[in-house]
């Protein structure tokens, strides 16, 4: 899973097997140690998540989704769920994704492993070939 926070957005991009793991298991959680501290990120399916929000506990992201809009997202074509989460400050925007493949093969070893991302439906970025 990765994770994307940007001003008051967050993107998560789950792989196949993560999304599988979400369906079986209700949960996906990811953890970045920093020092003596570690920082977690994880999405849950719920049944008692009214829609797409995320809590924060000074420790980690929770992402929760409803259950049935998981399921629905996962079985579909689609690519990625979308909410808004209003805020004292403003609105926090929370993107879901399923991870696509990267349209430029990588030449460094260093790039993450992409063999359980999704097949990426453009063949060029922004109709340059």
């Amino acid at each position: 899973m990765k994770i994307r926070i940007r001003g008051n957005s967050i993107r998560v991009r789950l792989q196949k097997q993560e999304l599988g793991h979400l369906l079986e298991r209700n949960q996906v959680v990811e953890q970045t140690s920093i020092g003596s501290r570690t920082f977690y990120y994880a999405i849950e399916s719920s049944d008692s998540a009214p829609t797409i929000c995320a809590t924060f506990n000074g420790e980690g992201i929770l992402i929760s989704a409803p259950r049935e809009m998981v399921r629905n997202w996962a079985a579909s074509e689609e690519l990625s769920l979308y909410g808004e989460q209003p805020e004292p400050t403003g609105v926090l925007k929370i993107l879901v994704e399923k991870d696509l493949k990267c349209i430029k093969p990588r030449s460094s070893p260093l790039w993450e492993d992409e063999s359980d991302a999704y097949p990426n439906p453009n063949t060029s970025c922004g109709g340059t070939p």
